[in-house]
Parts: C-alpha cells; sequence; structure tokens
C-alpha cells in the first residue's frame, strides 16, 4: 500500500515522513478494498470498523476505537418538505471528526509514532487528541487564538498540549506545519486516512436507508474534508454494484470564508485566494483547504453545486434547529441554511449533516440567541 499524489502521482510509502508530494500536491491512498454487502447485514460491530476493509490500512494496524460511527439518520419535516438529518455530532467526542480521527491515529500507531502535531479550530483538535490518549501518543494542537474555550478545555483534558496562535485560520495551520518539520503531522486537512475514514458516514447513511441513497446530501465544508469522504464512500457503493446513482453533494460555505464556492462558481479546479472575514462558523472558516482539487471534482462528478449563507442565514437555522430539539453548533447550522437555499424539489428527502455539538460553543450561542 502506497500515497500517491493527487497533482503528479508520484508515489511514497505510507511511512513516509513527508505530509505533501515535493510538487505540493495532496496523497491519496492507492488500493482500497470492498465489503460484502451480505457480511454487512451478519456483522455485530456497530462503529466504522464495521468496514474495515475498505480503509485501506496496513495489516499490522489495530484500530484506535472509541465506539465512533452508527450515528442516527433522523427525519422531520420542514416547511412541509422531508428532511433527514445525519447526527453526526453525536459521536465520542461530539463531532464527525472521530471517524477520521480513529483511521488516521490507527495509522499512526502501526507505523509506531509517539508524538503527533496538528492544527484546527477546535473539534478536529479534540479527536486528534482523544484518539493520540487512547493510543499512547503525545500531541500538540496548534490552534487559532479565537478558539471557543470549551474546545481548548476538551483538547487539554485529553492530554494534548495547546499553542494558541495570533491572527487566522491559516496562520495556524502554518505554525503546524513548521513544527512538523521534526514531529508527524498528523493533519486532518492533508492526510488521506482522515476523508477515508469520514466514507463511513455514507455508508450508514446507505444502510440506513436500506440498500438507497437520497438524491441529495448537503454538507459544510471547510477544509472539506467531510464532503470528500461522503463522496468516496458513495463512490465505492457505486462501484461494488449496490445502487445505480451518487447522490448529489451540495457543500455550504459561509459568506465571509467561502474559497471552494468562489472557485467552483468560476470554474477554478482549485480553491480561490479569497479574502476571510470573521463569520459565526469559525469551524468552515479555512483560506486555503489543501485538498479542495478533490472536493470541487467530487462536487461536479457527482453534479451538485455549491451555495453560500451568510450569518444571519446560519443563525435562523440555528434557531429552527433548536426549535426541534437539536443543539449544535454554527458550523452545524450552516448546512441547515444551504438546504433551505434548494429548490423544493431538491429539499425533498435531502441528508443534512450536522457535524458538530452545540456544547462545544455554548457561551457564544448564549450571546447569540438568547
Amino acid at each position: 500500500m502506497r500515497y500517491k499524489c493527487y497533482i503528479c502521482h508520484k508515489t511514497y510509502p505510507v511511512a513516509t515522513t513527508i505530509f505533501k508530494c515535493d510538487c505540493g500536491g495532496f496523497f491519496v491512498v492507492e488500493h482500497q478494498g470492498k465489503f460484502s454487502g451480505q457480511e454487512i447485514r451478519d456483522r455485530k460491530d456497530t462503529t466504522i470498523w464495521r468496514y474495515r476493509e475498505t480503509f485501506g490500512l496496513p495489516d499490522a494496524a489495530e484500530p484506535v476505537s472509541l465506539g465512533e460511527g452508527r450515528t442516527p439518520l433522523v427525519k422531520r419535516q420542514i416547511d412541509g418538505k422531508n428532511v433527514l438529518f445525519k447526527m453526526d455530532f453525536m459521536q465520542p467526542t461530539g463531532s464527525f471528526k472521530d471517524r477520521g480521527a480513529s483511521v488516521l491515529i490507527s495509522v499512526v500507531k502501526a507505523l509506531g509514532v509517539n508524538s503527533v502535531v496538528e492544527d484546527s479550530s477546535g473539534n478536529a483538535g479534540a479527536a486528534i487528541a482523544a484518539y493520540s490518549k487512547a493510543a499512547g501518543i503525545s500531541c500538540t494542537v496548534f490552534v487559532p487564538e479565537y478558539t471557543p474555550e470549551e474546545k481548548l478545555i476538551q483538547i487539554r483534558l485529553f492530554g494534548a498540549k495547546v499553542v494558541k496562535v495570533s491572527g487566522t485560520r491559516q496562520d495556524a495551520n502554518s505554525a503546524a506545519i513548521e513544527a512538523a518539520r521534526s514531529q508527524f503531522y498528523a493533519s486532518h486537512l492533508w492526510n488521506p486516512f482522515f476523508s477515508i475514514g469520514i466514507q463511513s458516514s455514507a455508508f450508514e447513511i446507505w444502510e440506513e436507508l436500506d440498500g438507497k441513497v437520497p438524491p441529495y446530501v448537503v454538507v459544510p465544508v471547510g477544509s472539506g474534508g467531510l464532503l470528500e469522504g461522503l463522496y468516496m464512500g458513495f463512490k465505492l457503493l457505486l462501484e461494488a454494484g449496490y445502487y445505480k446513482q451518487i447522490p448529489k453533494m451540495i457543500g455550504v460555505q459561509a459568506e465571509n470564508c467561502m474559497p471552494v464556492h468562489d472557485a467552483f462558481k468560476k470554474g477554478f479546479e482549485d480553491f480561490s485566494d479569497v479574502e476571510v472575514k470573521p463569520t459565526v462558523a469559525e469551524g468552515i472558516s479555512v483560506q486555503k483547504p489543501p485538498r479542495a482539487r478533490a472536493v470541487l471534482k467530487a462536487i461536479r462528478d457527482s453534479g451538485g453545486r455549491t451555495v453560500s449563507v451568510n450569518d444571519d442565514e446560519i443563525l435562523q437555522a440555528m434557531r429552527v434547529l433548536i426549535s426541534m430539539g437539536i443543539f449544535v453548533e454554527p458550523t452545524s447550522a450552516a448546512a441547515l441554511a444551504g438546504w433551505y437555499k434548494l429548490s423544493p424539489l431538491e429539499r425533498d428527502g435531502a441528508v443534512v449533516v450536522l457535524t458538530g455539538n452545540g456544547l462545544k460553543e455554548s457561551k457564544k450561542l448564549e450571546k447569540l440567541l438568547l
């Protein structure tokens, strides 16, 4: 098993200490397996590891698991339209990123790495910190200084060192890359095993819908790993012959940080260089998403598109979710705000992925909504 550069196709061993190709491109995993639909129905494991064949892991990799996966698919009606909420904020550390962290840290442990660095606006840092703690690996997380304190407390309680970086989310990324010169970069932005773990969400949706898929899947997009992972999962199911179509992927970005949305509108293959302003959806404020080429291709190949939402629309979507008893962070609510921008026909039966627990930003939400 090897890494392959998405841009120039040069290959590298998975044990490489570098996180990107010499040409600057990001890695993909050359070979992934498939699972048997019949065997899946008989498996008792309800974590993401029921789909282990698809992860393409080294033979020596033992799962580092905290029970992640198998989150509910909850049906509700809004304005007379059926919507299915994938409740992926109901994970061990409170966000969908546990899926990717479980697979990535399992690889890291199999490689014998004992210390990692990561950069995050909060959720990925908490996930990497938790799974590193479970694996006996030390962890340092670089965060922008505006990261909500609730998320920082969670990261610290898992024993990780938190390094606050002044400036933007991109500045925290640059600091982590500098630190990665001497430590393993367990990056949810760059490492392909993180997206591979996330594809398990697509498999769960397929199982929960009795072997069917929804017409549209609406996803908040920051780095884009969630959308990329979901598309990979649906594509694998298509290639295995389990159904005949891939859902149209709808990527939602905040108006104050929309490098993928702008690129999609302009027909670019990679992200646009856009100005970034503060947004209530801090979790999707990623100025230069390194895997944007794969994200944009996934959106286009699925027949989907991107939409942008402003802070007022995000907060209104928050109020709608809270009225239904669903408490998520603004990044999650951005997905529902994007759902409102679809046509009435597109909205009916769509899956909206809710990504992060509202308890992670409760103090901010109190100020914004009460």
